[in-house]
């Protein structure tokens, strides 16, 4: 008995010590968002929020955050947009100038469908909030 003992603890270990070689050699995504905070936005601002914690949801990721007419804050594991409010009309021109778009492994894009279109944006995931 004592040797069937023996190697179910040294198989616990082997299996043990490999998946903590999988988990920790596992590459970190990072993941580039941009939140549309144009006034076509205010409808739907309440979502903004929740469609952020979804996304932070994801193992393994860390986030840089900006809206399209600035930076919110660069990588780190989790989102801080308080206190923005929609204004201005939207612009989404310059948004692959951003160094993080250069260096994020994905770019989500949170806006409406009654926002700037969207069409010329290449690489970009598109979230489109609507109206509750």
């Amino acid at each position: 008995m004592r040797p069937l003992a023996i190697f179910l603890v040294g198989l616990v270990i082997v299996f043990g010590a490999l998946a903590a070689v999988i988990v920790l050699s596992r590459p970190t995504e990072r993941v580039f968002v941009i939140v549309d905070n144009s006034f076509p936005m205010r409808s739907v601002w309440n979502q903004v929020p929740r469609t952020l914690d979804e996304l932070a949801d994801e193992t393994y990721a860390e986030f840089a955050l900006a809206t399209e007419k600035g930076l919110v804050h660069s990588w780190q594991d989790s989102f801080e947009f308080r206190g923005r409010t929609p204004y201005a009309p939207c612009d989404f021109e310059g948004i692959d100038a951003y160094a993080e778009a250069d260096e994020a492994d994905a770019r989500v894009l949170i806006t409406t469908s009654r926002s700037c279109p969207t069409d010329g944006l290449t690489n970009w995931q598109v979230i489109q909030l609507d109206p509750n």
